[in-house]
């Protein structure tokens, strides 16, 4: 005997072993239990879904001569005889054949006649193919056939027939089959058929078949006539795998390799677009109950890496490969167009690579180290010769005698390393250096080769403010507490014992695992800041402005519930505006009222220094620019001066 196909041998004999379509069976059995099977049916659905099957179903029910619970027994005469195509109460056509008018004709005449069983039943499949002169002479004899004549209409594109002749019909609609229950029925067959399949090839088969019971069972033939298996390394897999990776050479290496061994590009492209629509579905959310488990992981696996953007750029651009293979010479070569386009979005002038570039960019400098801070020098104790500044200019004593020296209790802040050609600051700060300036000057006025600071205008110092005490437990800050900039708050290392992770552990736990798995939304607020210290048990993170870290402060419940699943315990967030902080070292004048020290403005102790700011004289312009060259050009003489004229 000829071998027969799996389909073919495992087709469903009753109602009952119908897999998938309860909805159907349940309603054709009740019908025929009852007496009120319909004159005409439309069955609709894709293919290999039960359509043809259910249809044989039902006429052996209607002619079946010991029917049970509207089962047909399948030993009687008639149900045999149909079983075995034999019968003259079954009549199967195909529309797509048989289309015109006469074929039409033809059957009206023999629907006319009797049959030997009860109901003589007329199959036509892919009903969507009769043309529009043999869909109207066939609307007749659906409205009012013969009492003894049962009509099935079986299409996979419904929307195709005739409005006129679905009105005339129950129409019952067929599903794919979900991929749990035709695993389960391929390893039955496997057993009862006593094949040998791996769980690769029935991975393999489930994949091909797609939801169809006749497209699974024709894949299950295709493993068992190969050995058992099929190999893991598909050429779909290497597209995918090269989409992900943006891996150009590699994706046109395994289209090339499949178009190779015969399989069509406009096919290729179709499954790609299928794989890309599960990864799609699994970044949404949403059930893949057509896949099976492996599957399943491979999809969201596919997802997670491409992300939704992606994804969505991909199925469009493949999409309109598909659409321009229809008018190309070479139908790889759109695909192959669109493999480059995806892979290297920067050949892609569209605006969705353009965004695609840009969350690129994002996504590597999101995951990029923080280069770490410069490490502060050991602070110099303030009476040491070391931090007397070198300066040709005598000191000025009432200079000497400020205030604006930092307390001793405040160690100094060493500033980044000074240009090679920077002169140094003398002390006394801007306030001093312009008073010496325009002693210089008057004095040059006068003829006298040395700087009167005799004649300068007494200053009345204030009393140097004496500092608070401090308690005995009060310590210096350790070395790493110092900021490596002065506009950065001063960070409190943590006690030992207290378990809270220091600055250093935290800026790294925040570059390396904690931002790069936050929410778009908290990773882009948080994005411009920094760890700028630890306090009192809770961390401050320093943000651009104040306007920013109101916002932030939405975010802060997700950043610190990220923080304390890294940490294993709370890390309490303080947010705070890193250039509003008062820097190390300030004056005490400022930090008593408040006031936070500005560049290139003078302290409080320089204000009290210059004095009675009204017995300073007018600067003079053109002396400032001739006084600017001599100090450029040490040793020139000035010849003549030029008045602008």
């Amino acid at each position: 005997m000829a071998y027969q196909s799996l389909y073919r041998r495992y087709r469903p004999a009753k109602f009952g072993e119908v897999l998938g379509q309860d909805h159907v069976v349940t309603s054709l059995r009740n019908a025929v239990r009852d007496g009120r099977a319909g004159h005409a049916y439309l069955f609709s659905g894709p293919r290999g879904t039960g359509k043809t099957s259910s249809a044989r179903i039902l006429a052996r029910a209607l002619n079946c001569q010991n029917p049970s619970d509207g089962e047909p027994c399948n030993e009687c005469e008639s149900c045999t005889s149909i079983l075995g195509g034999q019968s003259y109460d079954l009549q199967e056509l195909d529309a797509a054949s048989h289309n015109g008018v006469d074929a039409v004709r033809d059957l009206i005449v023999k629907a006319a006649l009797g049959s030997p069983g009860k109901t003589k039943v007329y199959i036509l499949d892919e009903v969507h193919m009769l043309t529009t002169a043999a869909s109207n002479a066939l609307l007749k004899i659906l409205e009012e056939p013969p009492d003894h004549v049962t009509f099935v209409l079986a299409t996979t594109d419904p929307q195709k027939v005739l409005e006129t002749i679905r009105s005339r019909t129950q129409r019952l609609e067929f599903g794919l089959l979900p991929a749990a229950e035709l695993e389960s029925h391929v390893r039955h067959i496997i057993d009862d058929a006593e094949l040998d399949v791996d769980d690769a090839g029935i991975d393999y088969v489930l994949r091909r078949g797609g939801g169809s019971a006749r497209d699974t069972l024709s894949a299950l033939d295709q493993v068992v006539a190969a050995g058992g298996t099929m190999a893991p390394d598909e050429p779909l897999d290497g597209l995918l795998e090269a989409l992900c990776e943006h891996d150009t050479p590699a994706g046109l290496v395994a289209l090339n390799g499949a178009i190779t061994v015969g399989r069509d590009p406009r096919v290729l492209g179709e499954e790609l677009l299928s794989r890309l629509r599960d990864a799609f579905l699994s970044v949404m959310g949403a059930p893949l109950g057509h896949l099976a488990d492996s599957a399943q992981q491979t999809a969201a696996d596919h997802g997670r890496r491409l992300g939704a953007a992606m994804i969505t750029r991909s199925l469009e651009v493949v999409g309109a490969a598909l659409i321009e293979m229809r008018q190309a010479p070479v139908p790889r070569i759109p695909l192959e167009v669109a493999l480059i386009r995806l892979t290297r979005p920067e050949t892609d002038p569209s605006p969705a690579a353009l965004l695609e570039r840009i969350e690129r960019l994002e996504q590597a400098l999101a995951a990029a180290p923080v280069p770490a801070a410069p490490v502060p020098a050991a602070p110099v104790p303030s009476g040491s010769a070391a931090t007397a500044p070198a300066t040709s200019a005598p000191p000025d004593p009432a200079a000497a005698a400020s205030p604006a020296e930092a307390p001793a209790s405040v160690p100094p802040v060493p500033s980044p390393a000074p240009a090679p050609a920077a002169k140094a600051r003398p002390p006394g700060g801007p306030a001093a250096e312009a008073r010496r300036r325009l002693a210089e000057r008057q004095a040059a006025a006068r003829g006298d080769a040395r700087p009167a600071a005799e004649s300068l205008p007494p200053v009345e110092s204030p009393p140097p403010a004496t500092p608070a005490p401090a308690p005995p437990s009060a310590a210096a800050p350790p070395e790493s507490a110092v900021p490596s900039r002065a506009d950065e708050p001063v960070a409190v290392a943590p006690a030992a014992a207290d378990g809270f992770p220091t600055l250093e552990e935290l800026t790294e736990a925040w570059t390396n695992d904690v931002l790069p798995v936050l929410r778009p939304a908290a990773k882009a607020m948080f994005r411009a800041g920094r760890f700028v210290g630890v306090a009192n048990g809770r961390a401050r993170y320093g943000l651009p402005n104040d306007a920013h870290r109101v916002r932030a402060d939405v975010k802060r419940p997700v950043v610190e519930q990220a923080m304390a699943a890294h940490f294993g315990r709370p890390i309490p967030l303080e947010l705070v505006v890193a250039a509003s902080e008062p820097p190390p070292g300030a004056s005490v004048a400022a930090s008593a009222t408040g006031q936070r020290a500005k560049p290139g403005l003078p302290t409080a102790e320089e204000l009290a220094e210059i004095g009675d700011v009204q017995t300073l004289d007018d600067a003079d312009v053109a002396a400032t620019t001739v006084d600017r060259l001599t100090e450029a050009f040490p040793g020139a003489e000035l010849i003549v001066e030029d008045d602008g004229r």
